[in-house]
């Protein structure tokens, strides 16, 4: 069985950029939306793989998180790592990374999730009575 994908192309182009140009490839979205839908699913316990219909603010996350995902994947070079600043001669630069890091990259996911996922049930981790 098939991952449910939090958010579509359609969702992103017409729900979340709103006019906007988008940051993440057409051809692509759909993998940079797993990745996110996959983040999602950990934060929420999987609670909206067992509704009908994902709610908006699921699929605007979904659609910031992928384009985190993305941003942080584009920016890097051969190395894997952000140039912060490259000298003129040609020979020197400083690298970032500090902002690759996993524990960076997780913390503004969570962010991301908290941002649009706070005023609902999906993140909580208690018992219903």
């Amino acid at each position: 069985m098939r991952m449910k994908v939090y958010a579509d192309l359609e969702f992103y182009h017409n729900g979340y950029l709103l006019g906007r140009e988008p940051s993440i490839p057409g051809e692509t979205f759909p993998y940079w939306a797993m990745l996110a839908t996959s983040q999602i699913r950990q934060c929420t316990f999987e609670r909206v793989e067992c509704m009908n219909e994902i709610p908006e603010a699921v699929q605007m996350c979904c659609c910031e998180i992928a384009e985190k995902l993305y941003s942080v994947e584009s920016v890097k070079d051969e190395s894997g790592m952000i140039l912060q600043s490259y000298g003129n001669d040609g020979e020197t630069g400083t690298y970032n990374t500090e902002a690759l890091s996993e524990k960076q990259i997780q913390k503004s996911i969570g962010q991301i999730v908290r941002k649009w996922l706070a005023n609902t049930d999906l993140m909580y981790c208690g018992v219903y009575a």
